[in-house]
C-alpha cells in the first residue's frame, strides 16, 4: 500500500516519515510532494491509496487537489492537515469525500488512529474489489463503469498509450480490445441565451442523453456510450460498424435528433461524422471533427462527415466598416446591428464563416465600439467589464446566432450609455447622490469616474458644466455644511466632528473650515451658541 505526504513546509513532510510508524500500518512505500504539480505526477505514475495532505499552498490547495481525483475517478483516501479552523474548508473537505480533517500543530498518536481508519477503509475496499465481479452490486454499476471507461479515453492522456488502454480494458471487465473499430459522432448545441440562463449545464446534458438516446432507439441505432466533453458539446460511439453500411440510416436518424432537440431545447445543432477507426485513435480523431466543425461553422442541423471534408481558407472581408462607425456616431444601434446581420447572413449563404473569420470580424467591431467609446469620454474596459460581457465575447466565434448576441450587447451598450451620459444631469446626479451618501469616506475623481464609466477629464468636465464648479471644491464645500451640522450640537467634540466629515487631520480640517466659511470651528460654534 502506498502513501503521499503533501505539504509545502518540508519539516512537517519528514516529521510525518519520522514520527508514524508506517511498518505497522502496511505501508509499502512513502511517496512526498511540496506543491500540487509534484502530487499530481505522483499520482499520475503510481498507485496511491492514501493521502496526507496540508490545504493551503503555493500554486493550489489541497481542496483542487481532491477534486481533481475526484474528476480523474483515482481511488486514493484523503486526510487533511491545516492551521485554520475554517468551517468552510471543513464543508468543502465532506462535499468532496474526504475521510478526515485534522488541524495542526498535529497530534501523531490522534493522526495514526486517523490512518488505521483509512487502512482499515483501503483494505476492505480491495476485498470487495476481489468479488465484485460476480455480485449483483457490479452488475448495476456496469453501465457506469463503462460510461467513465469513455469518459476517461477523451479527457485522460494516459488512456492514449495503448499499454495502459489494454489494461484499463482487462481490469474493467470490458469486452473491447484496442483492435476494435468505432464509429465517433461529435454533436454541439447552441442554446439561446434565454435557454442557457434558464437550465444549467447538467440538465441541458441530462435533456439531451434522454432525447438522443430515444432517437436511436428508435431507429434502431445501437451505440457505446454517450459522454459529455465540453458544455453542450458530446460525443456518441458506435461500435464495430462501418460507415458506408449505416449512412444514410444514420443520417436519416440525425435529422429526426436534430428536430427533437431543436423542439424541446430550442437549440442548433453542429454534427460531425467519421468513418471507423481503432479504439486508440479515437481522441485524435475528435479534434478532427472539431476542425472540421470550426471550418464550416455556419453549417448545423445535417450531418458533415470526415471522409468528405477538405479543409479550406476562408478569407476574411471585413463589413462596411465606415458605415457602421458612422450608424454609431449617430446613435442608430439597431442600422448598424441590421447592416451587420444582412452582411452574416449573406455570407453564412455562401458557406464563406468559420470560427476565425468570426474572431476578426468581432476584433473588427470591438475596435469601433471602443473608439466611439473613447471619443465620448467612456472608458469601454469599465462598461464592459462584467461577468456577461465575458461570457458573450467567449461564446461568439462558436456560431453566428451567439456573435449577433455578442455584437448586439455591446452596440447597444455602447449607444445607449453615450446617450444617457449627454442627457441633461444624468451623470451629475449620480454623481451628486454618491456624495451626498458617502462626503465621509475617502473620494476620489478616478473612484467618482469609474462609478459612471467615463474618463476622469470628461466626468469633470461634465460636472464643472453642471455645477459650476469643480468636484473637489464641491465636496469640500457639503462636507463644511455637513460640519456646521454638527458643531450646531455642543455635545460633539470638533475632532469627532472632522472625522465624521472625512477628515482624519484636525488641524487640515480647521484650516480648510476657516478657508471656507471665515472663521475657525470652535468660533463657529460659539456664534451658533448665541
Amino acid at each position: 500500500m502506498n502513501v503521499l505526504l503533501i505539504d509545502d513546509d518540508r519539516f512537517v513532510v519528514a516529521a510525518l516519515q519520522k514520527k508514524i510508524d508506517w511498518t505497522s500500518l502496511s505501508v509499502s512505500e512513502i511517496f512526498s510532494a511540496y506543491n500540487i504539480r509534484q502530487a499530481k505526477k505522483i499520482m499520475e505514475d503510481n498507485s496511491i491509496r492514501i493521502c496526507v495532505c496540508d490545504i493551503e499552498m503555493p500554486g493550489g490547495s489541497g481542496l483542487e487537489l481532491l477534486a481533481w481525483v475526484r474528476e480523474h475517478d483515482i481511488d486514493t483516501e484523503f486526510i487533511f492537515l491545516t492551521s485554520y479552523a475554517d468551517f468552510e474548508y471543513a464543508q468543502k473537505a465532506i462535499e468532496l469525500s474526504s475521510l478526515d480533517y485534522q488541524l495542526k500543530p498535529l497530534d501523531f498518536g490522534k493522526l495514526y488512529e486517523i490512518l488505521l481508519k483509512a487502512v482499515s477503509k483501503v483494505k476492505k475496499a480491495e476485498a470487495l474489489n476481489k468479488t465484485m465481479m460476480n455480485s449483483e452490486n457490479w452488475q448495476k454499476n456496469f453501465p457506469h463503469i463503462v460510461e467513465l471507461f469513455w469518459k476517461g479515453l477523451f479527457t485522460n492522456p494516459l488512456f492514449s498509450d495503448s499499454a495502459f488502454l489494454e489494461n484499463e480494458l482487462k481490469q474493467k471487465s470490458l469486452p473491447y480490445s484496442c483492435s476494435d473499430t468505432f464509429l465517433p459522432v461529435l454533436l454541439k448545441l447552441y442554446p439561446d441565451s434565454k435557454l442557457l440562463r434558464e437550465l444549467d449545464n447538467s440538465m441541458i446534458d441530462f435533456s439531451f442523453y434522454n432525447i438522443t438516446s430515444e432517437t436511436l432507439r428508435d431507429a434502431f441505432i445501437y451505440y457505446e456510450s454517450i459522454t459529455t466533453l465540453q458544455p453542450c458539446e458530446y460525443i456518441i460511439i458506435i461500435g464495430n460498424v462501418p460507415l458506408n453500411e449505416v449512412r444514410q440510416q444514420l443520417f436519416d436518424c440525425f435529422q429526426i435528433l436534430f428536430n427533437n432537440l431543436g423542439s424541446f431545447l430550442r437549440c442548433d445543432v453542429s454534427c460531425c461524422v467519421a468513418p471507423e477507426v481503432p479504439m486508440p485513435e479515437l481522441p485524435y480523431t475528435i479534434e478532427k471533427l472539431r476542425n472540421m466543425r470550426e471550418d464550416n461553422i455556419s453549417l448545423v442541423n445535417l450531418p458533415l462527415c470526415l471522409s468528405d471534408y477538405t479543409p479550406r481558407k476562408s478569407a476574411y472581408t471585413p463589413p462596411s466598416l465606415d458605415v457602421i462607425s458612422a450608424f454609431l456616431e449617430q446613435k442608430q444601434a439597431s442600422a448598424a446591428l441590421k447592416n451587420l446581420e444582412g452582411y452574416l447572413d449573406l455570407l453564412t449563404k455562401r458557406k464563406k464563416i468559420n470560427r476565425d473569420f468570426l474572431i476578426h470580424l468581432r476584433l473588427d467591431i470591438e475596435q469601433l465600439v471602443f473608439s466611439y467609446l473613447q471619443n465620448n469620454g467612456i472608458e469601454a474596459h469599465i462598461l464592459f467589464g462584467t461577468k456577461e460581457t465575458g461570457l458573450l465575447a467567449s461564446k461568439s466565434p462558436e456560431s453566428v446566432p451567439y456573435m449577433i448576441d455578442y455584437l448586439r450587447y455591446i452596440i447597444t451598450r455602447a449607444v445607449d450609455y453615450s446617450s444617457f451620459i449627454h442627457e441633461e444631469s444624468s451623470v451629475t446626479d449620480i454623481i451628486l447622490n454618491y456624495i451626498h451618501q458617502h462626503y465621509s469616506e475617502d473620494i476620489t475623481r478616478t473612484t467618482l469616474a469609474e462609478m459612471v464609466y467615463l474618463n476622469p477629464d470628461y466626468m469633470a468636465r461634465l460636472f464643472k458644466k453642471r455645477t459650476q464648479t469643480s468636484v473637489v471644491n464641491y465636496i469640500t464645500a457639503y462636507r463644511m455644511e455637513k460640519a456646521k451640522e454638527f458643531l450646531q450640537n455642543q455635545q460633539i467634540s470638533v475632532g469627532t466632528v472632522a472625522a465624521r466629515v472625512g477628515y482624519g487631520n484636525y488641524s487640515y480640517f480647521s484650516k480648510l473650515f476657516k478657508d471656507v466659511v471665515g472663521c475657525t470651528p470652535n468660533e463657529y460654534r460659539k456664534k451658533s451658541k448665541k
